[in-house]
Formats: C-alpha cells, structure tokens, sequence
C-alpha cells in the first residue's frame, strides 16, 4: 500500500474527530471512528514502512490532530461558526390588562369549559368556565385572570 494511502487514511480520522468535537455535540460514533481510522493508518504505516515511519506517521498524526483542535477552538472562539442572535419573541401572549375581575360579558359559544366570549371593549377573547357548562348567549362574569387565562362564572 503506498504511503500516499496510508497518510490520506490517517487525515480521515483526524477529520472525523474534528467532526465529532466541533459539530456534533457528545461523545459518539465519529470519534470513535476517527480513532479507530486513524489508529488504523498508523498501524498500516509501521506494518509496511517499518519503526522509523511508522513513529514519523504517529507523531505527525498526533501534531495533525493537535494543530486541527488549536484551529478549531480559535475558530468557535472567533464565533464565525454559530449563530449568535436571540429570538426574543413570544407565541400565544395575550394582553389582558383591558380586562378587570368582575366584569360582565357575554358568551358567543357554549363554554365547555372552554369557549368565547365578548366584553365590555367588543373584543372577543377565549375565557374557561370554571367546571360548569356555559350556554352560548348568557351573561358570564370574570372570576379571575391566571397567566394566559381569563376564567368566568355565569350570572344569575
């Protein structure tokens, strides 16, 4: 086997194991197999060529290996491989502040438990009953507001 192969074996397990520690978060199937490949390639370098470029191919590996990590740890400090940016936008956030405990509306749809129904300010909004079924078009009143939930209780 040329010496050429041999070397080219070894920068594929050296590339695994950078593949392993700098996009693939844990510890997992390419390092392990960057290890084995290149343990491989060196193994295959001391069976063809003998001591002298067999040590010659382990220390150059192990320098390959070193100088891979040193750029690839510059590389992740520099922040030139991930994104940065924060997403800080909320999903399903509603503005309750218009509506006050005790206020009176009407439901629009059955609450069972759950359903709509219309304030004060003509704005319609989910409200919960709370436990008892609510017909469509009768008067609720607001109980309170936990989190995202207005809770109502129909009036009599």
């Amino acid at each position: 086997m040329s010496l050429f192969l041999i070397i080219a074996i070894i920068i594929v397990g050296v590339i695994f194991i950078f593949v392993e520690f700098f996009f693939i978060p844990g510890f997992s199937v390419f390092s392990i197999l960057g290890a084995i490949v290149a343990g491989i390639g060196v193994y295959m370098g001391y069976n063809q060529y003998g001591q002298v470029a067999g040590n010659w191919l382990l220390i150059c590996s192990l320098v390959a290996t070193g100088a891979v990590f040193y750029w690839g740890y510059k590389r992740m400090q520099s922040k030139k491989w991930a994104l940065k940016t924060e997403i800080d936008g909320r999903v399903n956030v509603e503005d309750f502040s218009a509506f006050n405990i005790g206020a009176k509306g009407t439901a629009l749809t059955n609450l069972r438990p759950e359903g709509k129904a219309i304030f004060e300010n003509d704005e319609r909004v989910t409200v919960y009953s709370l436990g008892e079924f609510i017909d469509k078009d009768m008067l609720v009143e607001i109980t309170k507001i936990e989190h995202s939930k207005i809770f109502v209780k129909k009036v009599n």
